[in-house]
This record gives structure tokens, sequence and C-alpha cells, in this order.
């Protein structure tokens, strides 16, 4: 309510202070005073002319100011427009207050009014392009804040987490020598698993190797391939990256986990990743069930982390894209490396 109140009350006040000041320039060298005598309604027509003509000016030079923020126009564009438009304007209201006076406009009346509007609209666009610059000092001081927060939330969720994988990659090792030699396969996938763990334990937050991301994606599909049924039909292609490439890890790892989770129909799953241009495609697609298909689409805590994790890291650099069709569930991952 308050901020409609200034909206509509701003030009009412610029236009009484603007009227009053273009009064006492141009009348009292004069000695003529429109609140005497007889003057006194054509000062009403006048100030309500001015009155009607400042909201589309105080409304341009909003208008004007947002434009320029946002394509941030050099500072004598800016102030040009400005300056050459008061003119305009201040000749255009002159005009209309003469027509309604029944007199016509006398281009010696116009110095004086045009030099107390380039003036007052100076100091106006000043005031509002102060207001504005603050307004957005204090939005990124507040969004300064909340990535600072989020990040320290984040820290602490790590090192809370931490405690886990730990305790988990002891107990494996146990279990790994606990298991007879000549049982290599279950051996073999506990070593798989360790190096997963260990991978996640640590490079978690710095970058890493594009290819070293790769080998550990290669490696949790193979586990997943372990308790994957045979009808399962799956296809994967990563492509050969050199190791000047760094992405932050295990950005890949919850679709990946979702589309061996949730394949079904015709069980197949399609995966591909590659470098074009200093960008990495990542794209994913999996049938899914028909139980799925009923369920209202909603995606799990692992995507909306995923997603928080690209806003944080890659805040101009990334597209996500996922679909879920009646039989198929696509994601389409790109980074700028």
């Amino acid at each position: 309510m308050n901020k409609i109140l200034k909206k509509w009350l701003a030009p009412v006040v610029f236009a009484f202070i603007l009227f009053l000041c273009i009064r006492v320039a141009s009348d009292i060298p004069k000695r003529e005073y429109y609140w005497e005598g007889k003057e006194l309604g054509f000062m009403l027509k006048d100030m309500l002319v001015v009155l009607v003509m400042s909201y589309p000016a105080v409304f341009h030079m909003k208008y004007w100011l947002h434009l320029c923020r946002k394509k941030k126009l050099a500072w004598w564009k800016e102030y040009g427009v400005i300056i050459l438009s008061t003119p305009l304007w201040c000749f255009f209201t002159m005009w209309i207050i003469r027509m309604l006076m029944g007199v016509e406009l006398d281009l010696y009346d116009l110095p004086i009014p045009i030099v107390v509007c380039i003036l007052l609209v100076g100091f106006y666009y000043v005031f509002l392009r102060n207001q504005m610059i603050q307004k957005e000092n204090e939005t990124q001081c507040l969004q300064l804040e909340k990535i600072k927060n989020d990040q320290l939330q984040t820290e602490l969720k790590f090192l809370k987490a931490q405690y886990h994988p730990h305790f988990l990659f002891n107990v494996l090792n146990t279990v790994y020598f606990q298991i007879d030699e000549k049982n290599e396969a279950p051996r073999h996938t506990l070593e798989q698993l360790s190096e997963l763990l260990r991978y996640q334990l640590y490079n978690e937050g710095e970058k890493v190797q594009v290819c070293a991301e790769i080998e550990y994606l290669k490696q949790y599909i193979g586990l997943c391939k372990l308790r994957a049924t045979k009808r399962l039909q799956l296809q994967v292609h990563f492509d050969e990256v050199s190791g000047e490439y760094e992405i932050y890890p295990l950005l890949f790892v919850s679709l990946v986990e979702n589309a061996f989770k949730y394949v079904g129909g015709d069980y197949h799953i399609n995966m591909d990743m590659r470098l074009e241009d200093g960008i990495l495609f990542f794209d994913l697609e999996n049938s899914i069930p028909e139980s799925l298909i009923l369920q209202e689409s909603k995606q799990g805590i692992g995507i909306e982390n995923l997603k928080r994790r690209l806003e944080l890291l890659y805040p101009d650099g990334y597209t996500l894209d996922i679909t879920k069709q009646e039989t198929l569930f696509t994601v389409k991952l790109n980074i700028k490396l």
C-alpha cells in the first residue's frame, strides 16, 4: 500500500515544487503574483496542467532509469536523453497552458521554465538513480549473506556426513579381509565400492579432472549393473577427455542412480557424455514402468540437491532439462567448463 501511495504521490510533489520554482523565477522579477486577484484562477489551471503532465514525465524517468541500469549505458547517454527530452516536455506543457488561456505561446517565455525544469528534473533523476543503486546494493548484500549461509550449511552437512563414509569404509575393509580369497567376485565388488567411497570422501568440494569423474561414473555403473535385471539394455558412451578440463565432482551420480532405480517398461538406459567447445554435454534417458507413469511428477531430494549445487557452482554456466514422458524419462545437463 505504501509503495502504491508513493508511486502516485511522487509526481504530485514533483509538479508542485516545479510549478512553484517556475513561478518564483518568472514572476518575482516582473512583480507579477498569481496568487493575487484575478490571476488565481489561471494559476489553478496552470497547476492542474503541470500536475497532469508530470505523471508521464516521472514515469518516463523511471522507465529510462530501469532501461539504463539493465543495458548498462554510458553516463553521457543516460543523462543526455534526460537533458534533451526535458525541454520538449516543457515546451509541450507550456503550449497546452497557453492554448487553454487563449494566448499564443511566446518563445521569450520559454528560457526560464526550461532552465528550471532541467535543473529540477536533473536533481530528481539523480535522486531516483541513487535510490535504485541503494536498493540494488541492499539486494546484493542480502544475496551474498544468503550464499554465505548456504555455504556454511552445506559445509556443516558435509562435516556431519563424513562420519558415515569413514565408518562404512572401515567396515568394508574388515569385510573384505573376512571373505575367502577364492571368492573373487565379492572381493572385487568390495574393492569397487571402496574406490567409490574413497573418491566421494576425498574429492568433495574441489574440482577434479573430467576424466577422473568419468572413471568414477564407470565404476558406479559397474556396481549398479550387478543388481540390475538381465532384461536391462544398457548403452553407455563417454568421450575421451584430456586432463586439462576440470569439473566439480559428483554432479552426475544422482542422475545415474535415478535411472537405475526407476528403470522399467522395456528396461533400457541410454547414457552419453561428450565434450564440445568447452561444454560438457550429458544426456541420459531411461524407460519407466506404468506404475511410475501414474504417479505425480515429483522430483526427489537428489535432483533438488543437484539443482542447488549447480546454482552455487555454475550460476551462469549450466542448463538442466528434465522431461517425463509417458514411457520415458530424459535428462539433459550441459555444463560450461
